[in-house]
């Protein structure tokens, strides 16, 4: 789909967009106004980000279902 098609779409589903539909596209090109989210945080948890995914990369870490099944056995009762 080249950029003409594509805005025609887009105009097509604007055009006929609820209010939930309009907030969401709002929001969406709010938040691309805003700049990158990554540059908002605070260096720490960019540390620790950063960390984890190193980790994550070395296959280190434990698989997202083990630790979801972990939480909700001893927080979620």
């Amino acid at each position: 789909m080249d950029t003409v098609q594509l805005r025609k779409k887009i105009h097509e589903y604007v055009d006929q967009a609820d209010d939930r539909f309009l907030t969401l596209i709002t929001g969406m090109i709010e938040a691309d106004k805003s700049g990158d989210w990554w540059d908002e945080l605070h260096p720490n948890l960019k540390v620790s980000l950063d960390r984890a995914l190193e980790q994550s990369k070395k296959g280190e870490g434990r698989p997202h279902d083990e630790v979801m099944s972990e939480i909700k056995s001893k927080y979620l009762k």
